[in-house]
């Protein structure tokens, strides 16, 4: 969903409500309080670079913040979502951010752009325009086309990636730029080259690329020595190039907005009167950087004889034709830029809507607006003056752009659709959906106070993957049809269900690499799941191991058995632990590991688990300050999260799982949803499992952020990490399983 090629800057032009004509300041719908009206429109230009491809994309699935030190206010994913009226903010310091992409490990591929930009509203600083720049956030490597002799290597196969992921350029793929995410902690490319020489003679040479850095590309230059032995790849030697990628970038930035004067009427809806008792309405044009054209536009005859014709610019309009249309009651003026931000108003006065005469249809005028960089926007001019012209609004209607914008609001096996009740005297207002291709709707009532507004409806009991439609509908339910019926029929398809791998502890082998590591794996390779014992077995211990005599299902479970590991006072207290992802390396007595898989990206509500938990008590080689002390029980606890990426464990510095993960704050992942049960005393009957359910709770950014990994750490001594538990402490798991209800 999120795929952009290009580095790109947004600027988005932020104003109150106080422009008005003139000097007339007292028009600004403030609250005392110091209330502004934000403007945050947002469009893709690329007019100042390359092409660029799926650029449409990208305007489609840019994610927009605006937060303040409180958290995030508003979210928008796509720049069309932004609401073109505005929204208000109180006098204070706020900061925009944009993200857009794919934060994948190692691709071809996928990139992923972040930036932001701080700017504050108050009395002195009315307006302002805020610009995020937005660069690549990956690192990039490549293999320089121009220094490969083709004649001196053949089969030529370059391997590049860091502890997350790797890419492998070979073939059709050998000159491609590759883009890295760099985790938390790593700044190393590692690469390693094999082929075949000119004599038929195998070789490779590998080497790193230290301290890369986001937005820079690396080349890979071969230099040949042919005069040295060409034996294990000593007849070439490789250099790195590096360059800055500020030359790929697209620009978006605001165009232009429209507002009436104390939002009367709203954009777009009818102006509504009958002659002799309208009043003065005033349309407000903003656009960055000026105007290139200013336009009316209608196919009404009765307007195209007012106006002249069916198109008058107002850029550069003739003094003698603005003198007559202003004399029919449509005066154009305009206020002095401010920070880049220009300011047309169009006065429609009540001599020109008294001067229409009565008919049944509604008079419509489109006013459209091009700004000096070419962005355009329009809106419309409606005015009904009889009864018969009057457009009533659909009774009930769905909040598309709420719906599309929550990822929340789609999952497995349920469907939340927000929907506004904008008649609170009808009757039965109702979601009713069917499967594509069936014909019978379910209809489900909406749960409503009955006061107008915003109210939502579940759908439950669905399939998962299945393509669903659906529509709203209201009022007396008469032979077989409802009064009201929605024209438009809006679409979903439900998330598929994750099965997690292993789930029931049944598949459990030697690590190849290692005969004494015991894994929950059937075929001795790295398994979605990993534990302790690669570090532990060093000593001849295992900290997780399969048990037999205490299972749910099938014929095993895992045992968590936490211990000291050592020889005499020579060691330290290790948790008996399982954890989805991998055990890295041992560095000294201490580990390095990545927590988290990756994962379908749906929202299940809880994670089930089989489990029986014993604490151990506190001893002295086990207590540490701060967390548990001699003589204490030990705590026993699983965590559960859905997150954007690995994360990056280390025992050594304490460099540990954030349930709060923020990728902006010195992180490589987001936490999109956690979940967790802690253990102080015993759980479950003796030798026997019981079933607990770990709720996800799901954090603001799962609207707008879709997750890509789940992380599951199960542990028989919750501050083993800091070697603090009791001896013996034994936790139990079976049969995980992703609850979606």
């Amino acid at each position: 969903m999120k795929k952009i090629n290009k580095i790109f800057a947004i600027s988005a032009v932020v104003m109150t409500a106080g422009v008005a004509l003139q000097s007339c300041q007292s028009e600004a719908p403030f609250s005392t309080d110091g209330e502004g009206l934000v403007r945050l429109c947002v469009d893709v230009n690329s007019k100042l670079t390359r092409a660029v491809e799926g650029e449409e994309e990208l305007k489609a699935n840019a994610r927009i913040y605006i937060s303040n030190d409180k958290g995030v206010l508003n979210k928008w994913v796509g720049t069309q979502n932004i609401p073109k009226d505005g929204i208000y903010l109180r006098y204070g310091s706020y900061v925009a951010e944009a993200m857009a992409g794919d934060s994948a490990s190692a691709s071809f591929t996928k990139k992923y752009f972040k930036g932001a930009s701080d700017f504050s509203i108050s009395g002195d600083v009315p307006m302002a325009n805020v610009a995020i720049n937005c660069r690549i956030a990956n690192v990039v490597a490549s293999i320089e086309e121009s220094t490969i002799d083709s004649k001196l290597m053949q089969d030529l196969k370059v391997t590049i990636g860091n502890s997350r992921g790797e890419l492998i350029y070979s073939a059709d793929s050998l000159y491609k730029q590759g883009y890295f995410m760099m985790p938390n902690g790593d700044t190393s490319l590692n690469y390693t080259v094999t082929g075949i020489n000119s004599k038929g003679h195998e070789f490779t040479k590998s080497g790193v690329i230290e301290n890369v850095k986001p937005s820079t590309h690396y080349r890979l230059e071969f230099n040949y020595t042919p005069a040295e032995s060409d034996q294990g790849g000593a007849f070439f030697t490789i250099s790195i190039s590096e360059e800055s990628l500020v030359e790929d970038e697209v620009t978006i930035y605001g165009k232009p907005s429209f507002s009436w004067l104390n939002n009367d009427p709203a954009l777009d809806a009818q102006i509504i009167g009958t002659p002799g008792s309208f009043t003065s309405k005033t349309l407000r044009i903003a656009a960055y950087k000026g105007f290139k054209s200013l336009m009316l536009q209608t196919e009404d005859s009765y307007l195209i004889g007012f106006l002249g014709s069916n198109k008058l610019e107002l850029v550069g309009l003739p003094e003698t034709i603005e003198t007559d249309l202003e004399r029919k009651g449509l005066l154009f003026t305009e206020s002095d830029p401010k920070e880049n931000l220009y300011r047309k108003f169009i006065q429609f006065a009540p001599e020109f809507f008294n001067s229409l005469p009565e008919r049944e249809t509604e008079y419509v005028m489109t006013v459209m607006a091009t700004d000096n960089n070419g962005k355009k926007a329009q809106t419309l001019v409606r005015i009904a003056n009889t009864e018969a012209a009057i457009v009533y609004a659909d009774p009930i209607i769905i909040e598309f752009e709420d719906f599309q914008n929550d990822f929340t609001s789609v999952s497995a096996r349920s469907v939340t659709i927000p929907v506004n009740i904008t008649d609170v005297s009808v009757e039965n207002p109702a979601v009713q959906y069917r499967k594509s291709g069936e014909s019978a709707w379910t209809t489900v009532p909406v749960n409503s106070t009955r006061a107008a507004g915003g109210a939502s409806v579940r759908l439950t009991g669905l399939t998962p993957a299945t393509a669903y439609q659906f529509r709203v509908v209201a009022g007396a339910f008469v032979d077989g049809a409802y009064e009201f019926e929605s024209e438009e029929i809006g679409e979903f398809t439900t998330e598929g269900e994750f099965t997690i791998p292993n789930a029931s502890m049944e598949e459990w082998s030697n690590f190849k690499d290692n005969s004494k590591v015991l894994i929950p794996s059937g075929d001795g390779t790295v398994s979605f799941w990993d534990s302790g014992n690669h570090g532990s077995s060093t000593m001849n211990k295992l900290v997780t191991n399969k048990s037999t005599s205490i299972f749910h299902a099938g014929t095993t479970s895992a045992e968590l058995k936490s211990q000291f590991v050592g020889i005499g006072s020579i060691g330290k207290f290790a948790a008996g632990n399982l954890f989805v992802g991998s055990y890295d390396e041992t560095q000294g007595t201490d580990g390095v590991l990545t927590f988290g898989r990756p994962y379908n990206g749906s929202h299940p509500s809880a994670v089930s688990i089989w489990a029986n938990y014993r604490p151990g008590t506190v001893e002295k080689k086990g207590a540490a300050d701060g967390y548990l002390k001699e003589g204490d029980t030990d705590k026993g606890q699983i965590y559960v999260a859905l997150t954007t990426g690995g994360v990056k464990v280390r025992t050594k510095t304490k460099q540990l799982f954030n349930p709060a993960g923020d990728a902006n704050d010195d992180c490589s992942y987001d936490v999109i949803a956690y979940g967790q049960v802690t253990w102080d005393a015993a759980f479950g009957e003796d030798n026997q499992l019981a079933n607990i359910k770990i709720p996800f709770e799901y954090t603001e950014k799962a609207k707008t952020m879709a997750p890509t990994h789940l992380v599951i750490v199960c542990s028989a001594s919750k501050f083993g990490d800091y070697f603090c538990g009791g001896e013996g402490s034994l936790l139990y798991v079976d049969d995980f399983e992703l609850v979606y209800e």
